[in-house]
């Protein structure tokens, strides 16, 4: 995380513009390099079967959006973009929808697993709101990327049990 976090400032001074607020591919692509920069193996948007969501015996095709391993362990990710509208609502509502993501891939992806929330601060106001969701009860770990205010972003992931 804190490679990302240096590469996120880079992407500011550079061009601007923060990687989360473009759309979700784009954003886990930063991800994926910010963990290549780290020296891990990373592989995003890739073709995946997955257990289907109405019956859990079938496997169908899917892609996965992120998956990185060092030597000793790997780690899966499904992303979701918060609405930049954000309200505790339908952060809780974006969440689930990364956690459904993630249920449905094979325990023998990776050695960790999370659904995880990207929230671009565009407005001052929806601060808060992201501080008070880092303490969901489905959070299991939040991050704040960037600087503070405007034009930084959040991580809230909620790990596959």
């Amino acid at each position: 995380m804190r490679e990302a976090d240096v590469l996120y400032g880079r992407y500011l001074e550079r061009i601007e513009e923060s990687p989360f607020d473009f759309n979700e591919v784009s954003a886990v692509g930063f991800l994926s390099a910010a963990a290549a920069r780290k020296d891990f193996l990373t592989l995003n948007e890739y073709e995946i079967v997955k257990r289907d969501r109405s019956d859990r015996r079938r496997k169908v095709p899917g892609r996965a959006d992120l998956w990185f391993a060092s030597e000793q362990r790997s780690y899966s990710f499904e992303f979701k973009r918060a609405w930049h509208a954000a309200t505790i609502k339908n952060l809780e509502s974006t969440l689930s929808r990364a956690r459904a993501d993630i249920a449905v891939i094979d325990k023998d992806e990776s050695h960790y697993a999370a659904g995880v929330v990207l929230a671009y601060v565009r407005d001052e106001k929806r601060i808060e709101r992201y501080e008070k969701f880092a303490t969901h009860q489905n959070v299991d770990f939040a991050y704040r990327i960037g600087p503070q205010g405007v034009t930084g972003g959040y991580l809230f992931f909620s790990v596959k049990g």
